[in-house]
């Protein structure tokens, strides 16, 4: 039980993280900074986390698998992933971004459908479908309030859609900081390469920013893995919800952005219908939620 307790902390910790480690960057660097260089920074001292769990908790030994060509494939969607998140906070409030992302798991499903060919009863395409409904009520496509920005993250949704089947068809098995490594050092080699040519010298003492948001960013991804250790993939899965919560506040917080109507009422209705979709494969059993063998739960995040 009191495993379970740390569990959930970490959990609620890991995403909330995430949500200030976004504040940070939306306040302070997104609009004086190409994105790419951006995450090339994060990328870069999120390693210092991550080395440190590799030399103290897992051992370096993680990272010699037979799975290194799927740990860097998703390193590269992860890139794209996050590219197109920062980008949106240029224009857009959390209380946008976030209810589009989490999206995720009802594309998951599809895929799971049609790729893996799993079963998909009536009960959970009716949720999907509403879920959709609820994506098209936060993003209002055909007004003024509908940018390509938005448009985008539903592409982000579906890398994190694909990043997840990735795990379900080929590395269930595989240590969670093994990805959270390999993924950012791919997008660390990746950002350098392609932010060569547009980089913005550092202003002033943002460099200690950027070592901030790379710490943030190692830290909460390692609080998720733990988390997802510690917790039965049928409790921890719900967690990531709280995201969405933590995103109005921190919205509020740092930007004064109070979601509207339409927002809250999608984001209710993307919540209700993934939150479904999770108990009616807890229900019948579908891997990898109730697999006690997986060391890699079904994590919707940008960083893994």
């Amino acid at each position: 039980m009191k495993d379970k307790f740390l569990g959930i902390f970490l959990g609620f910790a890991g995403y909330t993280i995430f949500v200030f480690l976004d504040s940070i960057i939306k306040k302070y660097l997104v609009q004086d900074y190409p994105v790419l260089e951006i995450n090339f920074y994060i990328c870069l001292f999120s390693l210092i986390p991550i080395s440190i769990a590799l030399q103290f908790v897992t051992g370096w030994g993680v990272l010699i698998n037979n799975k290194v060509h799927i740990q860097l494939f998703r390193g590269f969607l992860g890139l794209i992933c996050a590219a197109i998140i920062i980008n949106s906070f240029k224009e857009h409030a959390f209380s946008e971004i976030y209810p589009i992302l989490f999206s995720a798991p009802l594309i998951l499903t599809l895929l799971s459908y049609f790729v893996l060919k799993e079963k998909v009863g009536p009960r959970r395409i009716i949720a999907v479908l509403v879920g959709f409904i609820g994506v098209l009520i936060v993003s209002r496509p055909g007004t003024i309030h509908f940018t390509f920005s938005l448009f985008l993250l539903f592409i982000g949704a579906i890398i994190l859609a694909v990043n997840v089947l990735l795990i379900r068809m080929y590395a269930n098995n595989q240590s969670s900081v093994a990805f959270a490594f390999y993924g950012f050092v791919t997008g660390l080699v990746l950002s350098a390469v392609f932010a060569y040519n547009t980089y913005v010298p550092l202003i002033g003492n943002d460099i200690y920013i950027f070592l901030a948001c790379g710490i943030i960013a190692g830290t909460g991804g390692l609080c998720i893995s733990a988390a997802s250790k510690s917790l039965e993939s049928s409790l921890f899965a719900p967690l990531q919800y709280f995201q969405l919560l933590a995103g109005f506040v921190f919205g509020y917080l740092f930007f004064s952005d109070l979601p509207d109507f339409f927002e809250i009422l999608g984001s209710v209705i993307i919540s209700l219908s993934g939150l479904f979709i999770i108990y009616r494969e807890y229900k019948i059993g579908l891997r990898p939620y109730v697999s006690k063998e997986s060391r890699v739960r079904d994590v919707i995040n940008r960083g893994h």
